[in-house]
Parts: structure tokens; C-alpha cells; sequence
């Protein structure tokens, strides 16, 4: 099974939805992270240079989401996915969920979500 560093509940205002009376209000958002990584290392040394910093990597799910408005929440986590990966090395595969609290729909739901999962692509050639 391999280390992971998980996020649950990051929870933040944005501007996304399809209607613009949707992106002109807001609504909140709740997002998951989970990213796999070796931890053997962090470990060891009991220093966080040796991992990823889960504080800075909340930070920026927050701030990824909030730099420009997405009509789908399925467009989001796909940018949270690929961003957190890319700019993270040690991450080997990313994994998001991204719901939508209290969506406009007909009915009392409590969230409408997705989950998208990305991973670096292997490349032998290089260590």
C-alpha cells in the first residue's frame, strides 16, 4: 500500500456553476486531496523538507480555486489535480473530490460532488 498525505474537508467560498447567477453569487465548496508519495524519508529525518507540507498544500487547493471561475465542478478538480501534481515532484498520483455544497437543484441534497485521479506519467529514463 503506498504513503499518502490526506486532506479531508477544505472548505472555501468560490465562484463556479454553469448559470452566471451562479458564478455571480458563489457558493461553498468543500474538497478532499489525497496524494500519494513516498514518506520514508520524512520518516526518518522528522523534517518537513523531506515531504510534502500538507499546510502549504491546502493552501493552494484554496487558492487554485479561487483564481478564476469554472462551470463545472468537474473542470475544477481536474485543474486542482493537475496543478497539485505538477508542482509537487514527490507526488506520484493525485486524487481529488470536490463537492458542491447545497447545489440549486430541486430538492434538499446535501452536496453534489466528483472525484478525479491523475497520476505522473512513468518515464524509465528518467530518475
Amino acid at each position: 500500500m503506498p504513503d499518502r498525505i490526506v486532506l479531508q474537508g477544505i472548505q472555501f467560498y468560490a465562484y463556479h456553476g454553469v448559470p452566471a447567477e451562479e458564478r455571480a453569487v458563489g457558493h461553498r465548496f468543500e474538497v478532499d486531496v489525497e496524494v500519494e508519495c513516498d514518506l520514508t524519508a520524512a520518516g526518518r529525518s522528522d523534517d518537513v523538507a523531506d515531504t510534502i507540507d500538507y499546510g502549504r498544500l491546502a493552501r493552494r487547493v484554496v487558492e487554485i480555486s479561487r483564481e478564476r471561475p469554472f462551470h463545472l465542478i468537474e473542470a475544477l478538480a481536474a485543474a486542482l489535480a493537475e496543478r497539485l501534481l505538477s508542482e509537487h515532484p514527490r507526488a506520484e498520483r493525485v486524487r481529488v473530490r470536490v463537492r458542491k455544497m447545497l447545489p440549486p437543484i430541486d430538492g434538499v441534497v446535501a452536496f453534489a460532488g466528483v472525484e478525479i485521479e491523475r497520476e505522473r506519467p512513468w518515464n524509465p529514463g528518467v530518475q
